[in-house]
This record gives structure tokens, sequence and C-alpha cells, in this order.
């Protein structure tokens, strides 16, 4: 048999929510049939700097972040939720403590309802601080002493999910920075320095497809 290209009948192709042909009839695959990055927030804060002392949890709230995404493709996704923390550093005089605490919170539905509130006062996804005590002089006063810290970026993982199709994840994070009691107002001698830098939060969904589920000719 000899193949004749002029002699050409368009094949039956039956093909699944991943793929599609196009108008010249080629097989393709659809956008959404590959992992995406469908959020990436950066997230600064707004509470650097000097710190009075926030005694009472939560404490001072440094970061606050909403973010969402609907699924636009006709399968059910599942979601990496990735929480990308800038270095953080602090100064904190004899003998008193600074703690950075984190949180995120999220809700899958149709109605965009709102996440939880995220507060660090029990749970928590991540924390970092520090104190010192180098004790008092003979007049009960703190000695002279103060703590320049720093702490590495790291980032966290979740996976969420499934989010089914023309659904929302509504995600909301928070930073808070607080002051672990007691607080001793004459530290350093009386001369105390107090400060917190929490940088920013970088917040990426990314979304991972499932198997299909129909096929279609």
């Amino acid at each position: 048999m000899v193949y004749d290209p002029l002699d050409y009948t368009e094949p039956n192709v039956c093909v699944d929510e991943h793929l599609v042909t196009d108008d010249a009839g080629l097989l393709r695959l659809q956008q959404w049939s590959v992992p995406r990055l469908v959020a990436d927030v950066r997230s600064m804060s707004g509470g650097d700097g000097k710190l009075s002392p926030e005694q009472a949890l939560p404490g001072k709230l440094m970061i606050d972040q909403r973010v969402s995404w609907r699924n636009d493709t006709p399968l059910e996704s599942m979601v990496l939720i990735r929480v990308i923390r800038a270095s953080k550093r602090w100064i904190v005089s004899n003998p008193n403590a600074i703690q950075f605490r984190d949180r995120w919170t999220y809700v899958i539905d149709r109605d965009d309802l709102t996440p939880t509130t995220p507060v660090t006062t029990g749970i928590y996804n991540s924390q970092v601080g520090s104190a010192m005590d180098i004790g008092t002089n003979s007049v009960a006063e703190p000695l002279p002493g103060r703590q320049w810290c720093w702490a590495e970026a790291n980032c966290s993982d979740e996976w969420v999910g499934p989010v089914p199709a023309g659904e929302r994840i509504n995600l909301w994070y928070r930073c808070y920075v607080w002051t672990p009691p007691p607080y001793s107002d004459n530290a350093n001698k009386n001369s105390p320095i107090h400060e917190a830098y929490a940088g920013w939060a970088r917040i990426q969904l990314m979304a991972f497809p499932q198997q299909g589920t129909v096929v279609t000719g």
C-alpha cells in the first residue's frame, strides 16, 4: 500500500478535560493540565521599628494579608500554600524578651466565606525570638546588656483541598510580635532598647490538577 498525503481523513479523537483540539485539528494540552502558580503576593510589615512592650497575646500586628483564588477549571484542584518569610531581626535588652509568631487560616467555599481570624494566642504556624538575663547589680538594677539577633529567611508548605471546579479558596495570613512578660522597664541599667523587624511575607498558591473524569469525542 502506498501512502497518499492527499488522501487524508480527519481522525475521530476522544479527549478528556486536560486535552483540547485546536481549529487545525491538532491535539493540545489545556493550560490547567500542569501545576500552576495561581497567586503570588508579597506583603510588607507595617510595624517594624521600636517596640512598646506588648505583653498580652497575640501582640502587635506586623503583617495582615488576604489571598484568594477561584478554580477556573472544569476539574477539582489540590492547592499548595507556600508562605515565605523574610529574615527577621530584633534588639532586646537585659532582662527582656521578644517573640514573633505567625498563622494562616483558609476556607474553601463557593460563597466566598471569610476564614477565621488568624490569631496566635494558642495555635500558630511558626515562632522565633529570644530573651536574655544576665542578672542584676547589688541594688537590683539589671546589668548593662543588649542582644542583637537575626533569623534567616524560611518557608512553610501546606497542602489543602481539593478545591472543586468554580469554587474559591480564601486565605488569611497574619504575623505578630509580642513581649513575653514580665517586662522590665529599667532594662539595660535604665537604658532599654526594644526593637523588632518582621520585613515581609510572600504568600503563594499553587494549583495542581487532578485526573480527568470524562471523555468527549
